[in-house]
């Protein structure tokens, strides 16, 4: 897993500028795929803010 390709919920909330609790949220709704390498750790795939936003990536 590359770091360059993966966001923490934090650093997607400052990439769409929004707050980390409400990308936590959208977490617990379904709204965003996530990857959890362990328990305690979330990571979002960059790809995602596309898919999220409804954009196409390319």
């Amino acid at each position: 897993m590359s770091a360059a390709k993966y966001l923490s919920p934090s650093q997607f909330a400052e990439e769409l500028g929004v707050s980390d609790r409400t990308v936590r949220r959208w977490i617990a709704e379904g709204r965003l795929a996530v990857v959890r390498p362990s328990e305690r750790i979330i990571r979002i795939h960059r790809d995602e803010i596309a898919r999220f936003l409804g954009t196409d990536a390319a």
